[in-house]
């Protein structure tokens, strides 16, 4: 058992390096690249340093997005170094199962999931605005304001000309209708304010109410409270892309929405993209695993690598192809997103069990 044990820790120490390594290459190339890749819109305004900045604010979401692919470069590697040494010969005489050893791997490469979910809930959604902030020459306050933004709150439908990530309205229009969409009621107001919990203070407001004989009243007020569920973090929500936004907000977000009208496919596919990146790395774990046992066993490390490569890239370009088709063809973007993940778990769950 303590034998066990010592194998365990080496081979999970031995693969997980191997991710490390290659999670902090592909890391360096990526930033170089998309640097190289900057420096063809510099002007007057957009310095080689600003352009530097703007990519290492990046580089977190270059890590987040290169982290499946490191896994499945480092299990190769780790993997293919315990081959060429026969270690993996001689655990499989000793009687550790196959699986036993692919458990281990995994395990590893659980140290990239966790990674994975710290920057797409903590770290990205600042580190992109930022960057924008930079590129654009703006504030992130400056980038969270909404200028002509229309939402609904079951029946009624709301207008605001002008709104920021701190609750600062302007130049709103509310307008209430009837389950039979029979106009009830129009305010408009020229300024409003976020109190708290749904409550709102609009100042200088002129509200037309509709009565049952078809008359209707004009009422004029300095200020006047109104509830409304929209909160500004929600508003802000708006001025950033659904893959920027963390996990937690997609949910928040979500759940507004679907309250009160109908989620964009974008969000949803944004959101399920996020749930599935921990299982599409452990896929490509799998899938390395099976080349290291599996039928490219008497291949070089080189030759293994390469097709590690294409596979990892042919994954990627398959499941952001069948992502944005859900968009269109779809009921729920879950569907095409996991579809190539379970594709994966099932061909390097086949080559396993045919190595063993």
């Amino acid at each position: 058992m303590f034998a066990r044990r010592i194998v365990a820790k080496h081979v999970t120490k031995t693969t997980a390096y191997a991710m490390l390594g290659a999670t902090a290459v592909l890391s360096v190339l990526q930033i170089l690249f998309t640097y190289l890749g900057e420096l063809s819109e510099l002007n007057d305004t957009y310095t080689a340093w600003q352009a530097l900045i703007y990519v290492l604010w990046g580089a977190p979401r270059y890590l987040y997005e290169i982290l499946p692919i490191a896994a499945l470069i480092g299990a190769v590697l780790g993997l293919g170094t315990m081959a060429s040494n026969s270690e993996l010969i001689v655990m499989r005489s000793i009687g550790i199962s196959l699986w036993r050893i692919v458990g281990w791997v995994i395990r590893s490469a659980l140290i990239l999931v966790i990674l994975s979910f710290v920057l797409s809930e903590w770290v990205i959604p600042y580190t992109n605005e930022q960057a924008k902030s930079v590129k654009s020459h703006r504030s992130v306050a400056a980038l969270g304001e909404v200028k002509g933004y229309w939402t609904r709150e079951g029946q009624r439908f709301i207008y605001i000309d002008y709104a920021n990530s701190k609750g600062q309205l302007r130049n709103i229009q509310v307008v209430d209708f009837d389950q039979e969409y029979r106009l009830n009621s129009v305010l408009d107001a020229e300024q409003g304010q976020f109190v708290q919990d749904g409550r709102w203070n609009l100042k200088d407001t002129e509200q037309v109410e509709i009565q049952d004989a078809g008359n209707a009243v004009k009422r004029d007020a300095v200020q006047q409270p109104l509830a409304l569920a929209l909160q500004p973090k929600y508003v802000h929500m708006v001025t950033i892309d659904p893959e920027d936004l963390s996990p937690s907000q997609l949910v928040s977000f979500m759940s507004y929405m679907h309250e009160y009208s109908q989620v964009p496919k974008t969000y949803q596919l944004a959101f399920w993209q996020k749930v599935g990146s921990p299982f599409a790395l452990i896929a490509l774990v799998l899938i390395a695993c099976s080349f290291i046992f599996g039928p490219l066993r008497q291949q070089s490390m080189g030759f293994r690598l390469v097709i590690a490569l294409f596979i990892g890239l042919g994954f990627f370009y398959l499941q952001d192809f069948l992502g944005y088709a859900s968009l269109v063809y779809s009921p729920s973007p879950a569907w095409f997103v996991f579809v190539p993940i379970v594709f994966m778990f099932v061909v390097g769950g086949y080559l396993l069990r045919r190595a063993r």
